[in-house]
């Protein structure tokens, strides 16, 4: 009886670790060294590579929020980069037509341009339906028109009852964002 009780302890620890490495996903993330803290930045609308609706906004709404709380960068108001962006007959929303991200953080007087995709955001089908989101996005210095940070993140919940899309969504801008301000967050920006 006792046996049983230990081999069931330990399949669910099994379980249970194995539950939180799938939950985590793929992380890639890299910071050019040396490179300019932000002084000022614009985060566009990401693109959306998927099915459903609008994920783009929404995450890079989540974006601004989680980096405006996670530290020290300035960030622009999305809706004034959306405005400049739809006067000078750019579609904020399609990031494949915008012109290079240098060009764009000039218009909008910025030292770095945060733009990305979401490549992933449904729910996978199973017994209980998983949410999974994946996220890409990188960071331009304007000055020099070099990538100086790039991020991509892919993961996915427990299940629709007790994680949503936004909810997987939310977790992983709170990384991203953390690993940002960290890596390129001006302490003057407060």
């Amino acid at each position: 009886m006792e046996a049983m009780r230990h081999r069931g302890r330990a399949t669910l620890a099994l379980l249970a670790a194995l539950l939180a490495v799938s939950c985590a996903g793929p992380t890639q993330e890299w910071v050019r060294p040396g490179s300019a803290r932000i002084a000022k930045l614009a985060v566009l609308p990401f693109e959306n590579l998927t099915a459903a609706l609008r994920p783009g906004a929404s995450v890079s709404d989540l974006l601004v929020s989680e980096i405006l709380a996670s530290g020290p960068v300035a960030v622009m108001d999305p809706s004034e980069v959306a405005d400049l962006l739809r006067r000078e007959n750019l579609d904020p929303a399609d990031g494949a037509r915008l012109p290079s991200a240098q060009r764009v953080g000039r218009l909008l007087h910025v030292s770095h341009v945060l733009q990305g995709a979401v490549t992933e955001y449904r729910y996978r089908p199973g017994l209980s339906e998983t949410p999974v989101v994946g996220v890409t996005a990188r960071v331009v210095d304007v000055a020099t028109g070099e990538v100086v940070w790039t991020a991509s993140y892919a993961r996915s919940g427990s299940s629709w009852r007790q994680q949503g899309l936004s909810s997987v969504a939310q977790s992983i801008t709170r990384d991203m964002a953390a690993h940002l301000t960290g890596a390129l967050g001006d302490a003057r920006a407060r």
